[in-house]
């Protein structure tokens, strides 16, 4: 309490000062962008208390994405080192990515928007641990990139992923980052954290028989590997190709 007080007043205090970039000027039309203002409004909190600087910056905000930055200028026009895009659905939030060109502090950003989501039911350092593991392996060896699948279906309980992507567009900038897969509307405890790296059979998805209707896709058995055989004569006998003897 005492943490989330200070970092109130922080804010204020760079308000007062100039310090601080104009209010985000958020577009509240569906649940999802309402989840994602609230969400972000938590995030920011958490950067305040780590000494990180806000996510200041809409860039794009539609019905189905929107795409935030963490930039020195007011009035930049791309984001500056942190680019976050978020996928949204009418009545929750889908996944979030975000990346980071500086791996001291892909930690603590990577943290806040992980820690966000649980509130007082996790720490600093255990919403910490993983980001800080990535960056230093990132460090350790800058020039081999690593980068974990992601299962994109969203499930019961929130999901991460990470990824280093060295020169990634031939600039000598190295990117790390990381996704995260929100849970269904209405099917989360609040509990519960699965990484791409936990060989486990508890994924937090639902079976197909319990999928819920607004999420529901064709899923194929054989990785479409298969041929659909018709018992068709051919030609159709009222064809205009009928009229003609192949044989």
């Amino acid at each position: 309490m005492v943490k989330r007080f200070a970092a109130v007043l922080l804010s204020l205090i760079l308000l007062m000062t100039g310090g601080a970039f104009a209010e985000i000027q958020w577009q509240q039309e569906t649940e999802g962008q309402k989840m994602l203002k609230e969400y972000i409004e938590a995030v920011n909190l958490l950067l305040a208390e780590t000494g990180e600087k806000p996510i200041n910056r809409l860039f794009e905000m539609y019905r189905g994405f929107a795409v935030l930055g963490i930039t020195e200028e007011e009035d930049a026009e791309i984001p500056e080192g942190v680019e976050i895009t978020v996928q949204l659905y009418p009545e929750t939030m889908n996944t979030l990515e975000v990346r980071v060109d500086n791996a001291d502090r892909f930690p603590r950003i990577a943290a806040c928007l992980i820690r966000a989501l649980y509130g007082e039911s996790m720490t600093a350092e255990e919403a910490i641990t993983a980001p800080r593991e990535k960056a230093e392996r990132a460090k350790t060896t800058p020039s081999n990139s690593f980068e974990e699948p992601i299962e994109e279906m969203n499930g019961t309980i929130p999901r991460v992923y990470y990824a280093y992507f060295p020169n990634q567009y031939h600039d000598g900038v190295n990117w790390l980052q990381m996704t995260l897969v929100f849970p269904m509307a209405g099917t989360w405890d609040g509990t519960g954290l699965i990484t791409g790296e936990e060989k486990t059979a508890k994924s937090g998805l639902l079976p197909e028989d319990e999928g819920d209707p607004d999420y529901e896709g064709y899923f194929s058995e054989d990785d479409y590997n298969h041929l659909e055989v018709f018992a068709t004569a051919t030609p159709e006998p009222d064809s205009a190709a009928a009229e003609y003897d192949f044989r």
